[in-house]
């Protein structure tokens, strides 16, 4: 747009004087800086227009730089500007809910009261992944000394946020368009973005938060704002918290800015933030609704984790089944409150497992089963109508890309004479420090972006311990377990344990053998390492599987 279009648009809101030197000689510096901007910058106003904005974006930098390179002082500024900004005239909510999607952050600028909608693309950006988020030892201090009473919530006060941010910074970009915007977008989240908040609480005060949006299962900040010293920073660490212990790829903080690097932040840039994003999972993550977390139990975990260590040299001996508790059950070893990750991995390294129903306030009951249900790779086999469903399947493979998400759809599903589920908050906490520790793994089964099917086990030396599957479309786990045999036989595996008889596995050639046979199988093979890499063999059957499928489609439509 014009210089000429942007002063009709002004005068729309407000009288400009006859002699336009006047107007000139009194406009801002701020607004003058963002006239220029807006004037030299791309324009968009559909949602479409945000395709190869990039593009877009480098072609009117070329085409700009040598004009504005001659301006004092303010060109360098407005290249670096309009190599990042492109504008629109309306807040269009589609627009800015592509934009959210996209990866772009929707703010806006004002020009003698005129807003435009600014949609940008960073240049470089902070983003923090799981790997390398990290709590600062002094925000863990302060969380155990003076925050432990305070609480956390989610979209419990959207409204409130936002007001407390434009009282917070007067000079901010949320302007009443903008927020009418993102408002309408929180209230109508769909399966492809949401606009979300965050609070924190102190007797019923709220005392800090902010707003961001989610896409995919990664979620960006927008801006915040604190009412009390030390409470920004502590909420950063425990938002930080919540979100990689739920699964989300990576956190988004936009601008990069020196504070953050302080909680493993890095900067990267467009090159690099396009892979991270095509690397996500189209189904939307979501906030817990009516969820209120005291911060203490944050510290409690953050403390538990830090403590926790996996030693693997030293085992804790399990008693013989049918000793301490033959009352109960003659397979039964132990009865204990917890499960401590040193106590999950020896169990394992026993032929012991945990199995008991948190939801009826049961203890953790650790059993050896006899007869025991196993798969050796020399007797798989693949049922003819799902060697027939794979030569079609329409789904991709992973494995470990969201192990908490997987064990939590495997506690929802619904099994024949079973009341309840074992996968509660103490087996998903438990499992997820095995993951961590490198001996828990998930297996993801997606189709079209959304997750589909999965499972997970345990993986020691040789021995593989199956866990619990779920199945969200027809023969999705199904068709994953037999890529895992493949690259399970493939790397050289002795055993599958699968605990106790079902007619899933049962289909693949598994059998019942004895507790003591067992042991002595499993005895020699988690001692016996396997001789490939199991993940890259694994991604190399589904990658095969994946191009057989694509080849056959590609036949069928010849």
């Amino acid at each position: 747009m014009t210089v000429d279009e942007v002063l009709s648009e002004i005068s729309k809101i407000k009288e400009l004087p006859q002699d336009m030197n006047e107007f000139w000689d009194n406009i801002s510096q701020n607004d003058a800086f963002f006239l220029w901007c807006v004037t030299a910058g791309v324009e968009i106003s559909e949602p479409e227009d945000l395709d190869q904005l990039d593009a877009k974006l480098q072609k009117n930098l070329k085409a700009r730089t040598p004009s504005l390179a001659k301006m004092d002082y303010w060109g360098r500024i407005i290249i670096d500007n309009i190599s990042e900004d492109a504008y629109c005239r309306t807040f269009s909510v589609p627009l800015i809910r592509e934009a959210f999607y996209k990866g772009f952050y929707p703010m806006s600028v004002s020009i003698e009261g005129l807003h435009f909608l600014s949609i940008r693309y960073h240049n470089k950006k902070c983003l923090i992944m799981p790997e390398t988020f990290r709590i600062p030892h002094n925000i863990r201090k302060l969380i155990e000394k003076k925050f432990g009473d305070y609480t956390l919530t989610f979209n419990k006060a959207f409204s409130q946020c936002v007001e407390a941010i434009r009282t917070a910074y007067p000079e901010n970009w949320l302007f009443d368009e903008l927020v009418e915007a993102f408002t309408e977008i929180h209230e109508t989240p769909d399966k492809r973005v949401s606009v979300d908040s965050v609070e924190i609480w102190h007797a019923g005060k709220l005392v800090a938060g902010e707003i961001g949006f989610i896409t995919g299962n990664s979620y960006a900040s927008l801006s915040g704002f604190h009412r009390e010293n030390d409470i920004g920073n502590v909420q950063m660490a425990l938002l930080g918290r919540y979100l990689f212990d739920n699964g989300f790829a990576y956190w988004d903080l936009g601008m990069s800015i020196p504070y953050k690097y302080r909680y493993g932040a890095f900067d990267n840039n467009r090159q690099e933030q396009e892979s991270f994003r095509n690397n996500l999972i189209e189904e939307i993550a979501e906030f817990p609704k009516n969820t209120e977390i005291p911060l203490r139990n944050f510290l409690e975990k953050d403390l538990e984790q830090r403590e926790e260590t996996l030693d693997t040299e030293k085992i804790i001996p399990f008693p013989e089944p049918n000793t301490k508790y033959s009352f109960l059950s003659r397979q039964v070893c132990e009865i204990t409150d917890s499960i401590p990750l040193q106590l999950l991995y020896s169990a394992y390294m026993q032929g012991v497992f945990p199995w008991f129903n948190e939801e009826d306030n049961e203890p953790v009951a650790w059993y050896s089963t006899d007869p025991r249900f196993v798969l050796l790779p020399e007797d798989f086999h693949c049922p003819k109508s799902l060697k027939k469903f794979m030569k079609k399947s329409p789904y991709t493979y992973t494995m470990d890309k969201c192990f908490r998400r997987v064990m939590t759809e495997c506690g929802k599903m619904k099994r024949p004479d079973q009341d309840g589920t074992w996968i509660g908050p103490k087996m998903l906490d438990a499992y997820t420090k095995l993951h961590k520790a490198g001996y828990a793994h998930s297996f993801e089964v997606w189709h079209k972006g959304r997750l589909a099917g999965g499972f997970y086990g345990v993986l020691i030396g040789s021995v593989f311990c199956g866990e619990s599957m779920f199945t969200l479309e027809p023969d999705s786990s199904k068709s994953a377990f037999v890529l895992f045999m493949k690259a399970f036989k493939e790397c050289g595996g002795i055993i599958v344990d699968s605990q106790s008889y079902t007619d899933n596995i049962a289909r693949y050639g598994a059998k019942n053998i004895s507790r003591d046979a067992f042991l002595r199988i499993e005895k020699e093979a988690l001692k016996t390492p396997l001789q490939k890499d199991f993940k890259e063999e694994f991604m190399k059957q589904a990658d095969s599987y994946s191009r057989q499928a694509f080849s056959h489609k590609n036949q069928q439509s010849k």
